[in-house]
């Protein structure tokens, strides 16, 4: 679709009407932000992600999304309050390209949508990068701050609820009722009512520790669950009926919960070992079981994502998402890479904790973990003490930024939203510095 122009301040100005940028206060962050960043060279990039056609309706510029994302990920607003705060608030419209206030300055909810999925993970390292650059400019790091680099995993945890068999077991058979209904089958039974008052027994039996008993609901429930399933099956070899991909999936998926449910410690160690996945929640099929010995957390639900700082000053300039729940150490070599491509400088020294012992990484002598003791400098030990600052970075990005739960949907919604939360710490960041700039 075509893309809307919006009035930059190379093109011809209105004569009854004074530009934003005589109005405004000089002094604003936004004001000064938008002087900073390099807006050419960011549209230029995007170009080439966004789809444009001469079709369809008028599509918004580029230059404006740009700037919405970056202060939605900045202020860590949703897609309605983000629309909203466009139309309200003067800076946000000059940040976003506008030069004259007016009524007509409107983005919906499914343009910014739209357009982060358009992004995916490439446009937002490439957003980071200019941040990066940025930051260079304003002071809120120093490129010899590049020279040592601070890594940390953590878990983004995904907007599921706790997998139990019994709830999974419960969404299936909402789920396999409903397919059979859209394909017109004939159901004897659906088993509302018994999975319904099952599932209130089971939570009086856990209540009163009657753990036999328990186990013995389960088990009907996932037998009533078989039935439904077989049914589905003759039913689909009687009428002939062709299933599309997306009805294909959501079987699948049935199945698979039914095998894995009510299964011993060591039925589901064989069933893991057959290179099955078990799964923790139907409709996000990609989320893993990561335990981090925690108190209060044994065991989170998501996905891990590795977070590199500078040295110093505490700027993000790298992150990277994971699935299949590795081992820490060996994300350490794609962790790096990330950071490499984002500052374009080689990483030199690497400050971890112990998870990352027996890492991938081949540059094994640039490594630097509390158990490293030959041949340290004084700037090294200090390095080594003050490998934790990474611990505050990641607190602010889950409880300031998106990394608290993860609500976009799929893999691409993983590797996407760290990134949101990490250019919403640096824009913060840069912010606070761009104030002092002169």
């Amino acid at each position: 679709m075509p893309i809307e122009n919006v009035d930059l301040a190379g093109r011809q100005g209105r004569l009854f009407q004074e530009r934003l940028s005589t109005e405004l206060n000089k002094k604003h962050k936004l004001y000064k932000l938008r002087e900073l960043i390099n807006w050419s060279n960011l549209e230029n990039e995007m170009l080439q992600m966004v789809n444009v056609s001469n079709l369809g309706r008028t599509r918004k510029s580029i230059r404006v999304l740009l700037g919405l994302s970056l202060l939605q990920s900045m202020y860590n607003f949703s897609d309605a309050l983000s629309s909203e705060t466009l139309e309200e608030n003067v800076y946000w419209q000059y940040f976003c390209g506008y030069e004259y206030g007016g009524t007509d300055i409107q983005v919906s909810e499914s343009a910014i949508k739209r357009f982060r999925d358009s992004l995916g993970e490439k446009g937002h390292e490439i957003i980071l990068k200019e941040l990066a650059n940025v930051g260079l400019k304003v002071g809120s790091y120093k490129k010899k701050d590049l020279d040592s680099v601070i890594i940390d995993t953590t878990v983004q945890i995904k907007n599921i609820t706790y997998p139990h068999d019994a709830k999974l077991m419960c969404k299936a058979r909402d789920e396999i009722v409903n397919l059979s209904h859209r394909q017109g089958f004939k159901l004897n039974n659906t088993y509302e009512k018994k999975y319904k008052r099952s599932l209130i027994q089971l939570w009086k039996y856990k209540l009163k520790s009657q753990s036999k008993k328990r186990k013995k609901t389960l088990k009907h429930l996932k037998t009533l669950l078989g039935r439904l399933i077989r049914g589905f099956e003759k039913d689909v070899i009687k009428y002939a009926t062709n299933l599309s991909e997306k009805d294909k999936d959501i079987f699948a998926r049935v199945q698979k919960i039914y095998t894995q449910s009510c299964l011993d410690k060591n039925e589901k160690k064989e069933y893991k070992e057959n290179g099955n996945k078990i799964m923790y929640s139907f409709h996000a099929e990609e989320v893993e079981c990561i335990g981090k010995g925690k108190l209060n957390k044994p065991y989170e639900f998501g996905n891990k994502v590795a977070i590199a700082v500078s040295g110093k000053n505490n700027f993000i300039i790298g992150v990277k998402s994971f699935h299949g729940n590795p081992y820490d150490g060996h994300t350490l070599a794609q962790t790096v890479e990330n950071i490499e491509k984002i500052t374009d400088e080689e990483v030199n020294k690497i400050f971890v904790d112990l998870g990352y012992r027996g890492s991938n990484y081949s540059k094994k002598g640039k490594i630097y973990t509390p158990y490293t003791k030959k041949k340290l400098t004084k700037s090294d030990k200090k390095m080594q003490k003050r490998r934790s600052a990474v611990e505050p970075v990641i607190g602010h990005l889950k409880q300031h930024g998106r990394m608290g739960k993860n609500y976009l949907k799929g893999k691409v919604g993983d590797i996407v939203n760290p990134l949101l939360s990490a250019i919403g710490f640096n824009m913060r960041n840069l912010s606070k510095s761009v104030t002092a700039f002169t």
